[in-house]
């Protein structure tokens, strides 16, 4: 049910704007400084609410209010109050917005009042983007203003391609702001969809609450409303695509114990049911959850492995039978190629590689078997994208909330539209109608652990906690010196000082949505290297921030200090053999220079004494001692599959990240002192690489990951 209020209206410390739908909170200057991170249902919750100010709600009433139907649980009904609590700041002990009434239901008891229209506009400014104030020191950069500079900024600032390309003249009144309609609404997560050709069946992957470490197949009649599991909870299961003529579904099989099958079977849409389940492949152990594509004469399916070199490359195999055929060989410096699209002829493929963390879309002629790069994306990491229907142009997410094409023949990009939510995977159907995965795996707080090594006491504490992600960590070497953390808090990543006082302070003012890579504190802790996208940034309190590194197509990784805080050191790939740069940290900053060759990681200990390295070509690790200037082996190995490096060292030691599989991760100990490796933590396993220790090495800063919502839902381009 649509629940839209026609009246400005103030409603607490926010105020809501009916020509947006949205509740914002304004700056001095009357425009928008501020918007509710809410998407579409929560919104119509929000209204809902409003509208019922002070009046008791229950659970029953808002499922046919506002869904508009009574099957749908509880649980997701708490998860929107929770969103709605998050994004409007309010605290459930002292509640300002929504009072919980137990085993009753909710009241929104903020006041509400009716207001003249108080909102500015910029006489260029679309809906879109209305009343955004370009301040640096404001904290507003919001969705549709990202897409708003991507496409303005991109030619004149990026490097997201070989050569700059013509950007098509579309001015930003003319880029429509769009909303998803929800086409699936489970609690967990709902991905890697496939829309049959004729718009009518649904597959997708499931992962329940109950069980979020395994996926299942979901098939739905969009039509008749149902719904059916159609595997088995005792392996997961990814990436279903039904085959242009529909009579066929394929989709990977990943077992337990790291086996991987691509499989087919028959789908009957009269019956609904799914039957002779057959193996067609099996694919390279441990391989990434895979997208299938179908050619569009339903005889080739292509898919992606994991090859002996522990690289994902794309294979091409015919369903009748026969070998499979290596279809790409990405550059020993990318994890992979791990997605794929047949064009709507047959003759090419669409495929994203992987890049240092950020994806490439490259095309590939079938007859030919060339290979072209078309765009690097590096504000998202699409999951998925597709052809228009006249195989002209690939629709991608270049950003959050925004939704981009790219012209095959000439390279030339352009934004379609913004959204209202972040859409990840995209199909788009025969009626133009883009099919998405929409949502976030995950909300990232940074959790405070106890490092076994030298604490025995189990202490476990979520830090660093707004209602925005806090996506990294770094603690300062010095036992009084604030800790660094990556934010959203603001709006858009920025970095901000926490001090031991209370104090907080943002040293960033980005404008537009950069990828933090990675932070590390000079050996003085007033100063802060930081890797952002491909670039490497000198940030402190005092100055605004510096790019060191050269803005080229090189990939650049793993910054770090010398042991005085007067060079910095990162690895550098070109031409795909990796070496380490050294540059001069100065007020007059001077070139760099290579500093060793065919090494993918260098650190110098901040006592001075030693430095950890890895060699590129044999992937071993060496310590070598200032004072004996002998590098010594030492017993660290990493899995062929791990591209992310994370090291500290210590006076008596080094602490690593290890892939344990595909996204988890143990943090270990290497002691110098006897030469073993033991774990540094008793938590289950990291969702991600990144760590830092505390000086007194008695606690680590790690990600913690909250399982997120996502769902199915399509928009119509316009």
């Amino acid at each position: 049910m649509a629940i839209k209020l026609d009246k400005p209206l103030q409603v607490g410390d926010w105020q809501y704007v009916p020509e947006q739908d949205k509740l914002v909170q304004l700056a001095a200057d009357g425009k928008i400084a501020v918007t509710a991170d809410l998407d579409n249902l929560s919104q119509k919750v929000a209204n809902y609410f409003i509208a019922n100010a002070g009046k008791l709600i229950t659970k029953d009433e808002l499922l046919h209010d506002v869904w508009g139907i009574r099957d749908v649980s509880d649980g997701r009904v708490t998860r929107v109050i929770r969103v709605l609590r998050v994004a409007l700041g309010d605290d459930t002990r002292e509640p300002r917005y929504i009072e919980t009434i137990p085993k009753r239901g909710y009241r929104f008891i903020a006041p509400v009042t009716v207001l003249e229209p108080q909102v500015t506009f910029d006489k260029n400014d679309p809906p879109a983007q209305m009343g955004i104030n370009r301040s640096e020191k404001e904290k507003a950069h919001w969705p549709w203003y990202l897409g708003f500079a991507f496409i303005f900024i991109a030619a004149i600032t990026w490097w997201l391609w070989p050569a700059t390309p013509d950007l098509q003249d579309k001015t930003a009144s003319d880029i429509p702001m769009l909303r998803y309609k929800p086409v699936t609404a489970l609690d967990g997560l709902e991905f890697y969809h496939n829309v049959s050709e004729d718009e009518r069946y649904l597959v997708y992957s499931y992962a329940s609450p109950e069980q979020e470490n395994v996926t299942v197949l979901m098939l739905e009649d969009l039509q008749e409303h149902r719904r059916i599991q159609i595997t088995d909870s005792s392996y997961s299961s990814f990436g279903a695509a039904f085959s242009p003529d529909e009579s066929q579904l394929a989709y990977h099989r990943a077992y337990p114990d790291g086996k991987c099958e691509i499989r087919v079977a028959d789908f009957n849409g009269d019956s609904f049911t799914i039957t002779n389940d057959k193996l067609l492949v099996s694919c390279g152990d441990n391989s990434i959850s895979s997208r299938l594509s179908w050619s569009p004469d339903s005889a080739y399916l292509v898919y992606p492995t994991m090859s002996d070199k522990r690289q994902t490359i794309l294979m091409l195999k015919r369903v009748s039978g026969g070998a499979a055929e290596e279809l790409t060989t990405p550059p020993p410096t990318s994890f992979g190629d791990y997605v794929a699209r047949f064009s709507n002829q047959g003759n090419k493929l669409v495929f994203l590689r992987e890049a240092a963390g950020s994806a490439q879309i490259w095309v590939l002629d079938l007859s030919s078997r060339e290979t072209s790069m078309l765009v690097k994306v590096t504000d998202v990491l699409p999951g998925n994208i597709d052809w228009t229907n006249d195989d002209r142009y690939i629709i991608y997410p270049s950003a959050p909330n925004t939704i981009s094409q790219v012209e095959v023949r000439t390279g030339n990009i352009r934004v379609l539209a913004y959204t209202d939510v972040n859409a990840h995977e995209i199909q788009v159907a025969k009626s133009n109608t883009v099919y998405a995965s929409v949502g976030n795996f995950s909300h990232v707080n940074i959790k405070k652990v106890a490092n076994q090594i030298t604490n025995p006491v189990s202490d476990s504490t979520t830090v660093f906690s707004s209602n925005r992600n806090e996506t990294l960590a770094e603690a300062n070497p010095l036992p009084k010196g604030p800790t660094a953390v990556v934010s959203r808090r603001s709006g858009l990543p920025q970095v901000w000082l926490f001090y031991p006082g209370g104090e907080q302070k943002q040293i960033t003012f980005f404008e537009k949505n950069e990828r933090f890579r990675s932070l590390v504190f000079s050996p003085s802790g007033k100063e802060l290297l930081a890797q952002i996208n491909n670039e490497i940034w000198l940030l402190s309190d005092s100055k605004a921030p510096v790019r060191l590194s050269e803005n080229n197509d090189n990939l650049i990784s793993q910054p770090a200090w010398s042991y005085d805080g007067k060079k910095i050191y990162y690895a550098e790939s070109k031409s795909g053999r990796w070496h380490i740069v050294s540059h001069e940290v100065s007020d007059n900053l001077l070139t760099p220079i290579v500093f060793a060759v065919d090494r993918e990681l260098y650190i110098e200990s901040y006592d001075g004494k030693y430095s950890i390295w890895r060699d590129a070509i044999s992937k071993k690790f060496y310590m070598q001692r200032f004072d004996t200037q002998i590098p010594q082996e030492i017993p660290i190995t990493l899995p062929e599959n791990q591209a992310w490096l994370k090291f500290q060292t210590t006076k008596s030691g080094v602490y690593f990240a290890y892939l344990v599989d595909e996204i988890k991760y143990s943090l270990k100990y290497y002691s110098f002192d006897n030469g073993e490796i033991s774990n540094a933590v008793t938590v289950d396993y990291l969702y991600h690489s990144r760590f830092s220790l505390t000086p007194d090495e008695k606690f680590i800063y790690i990600l913690e990951a909250v399982r997120g919502d996502f769902d199915v839902a399509s928009v119509k381009l316009p």
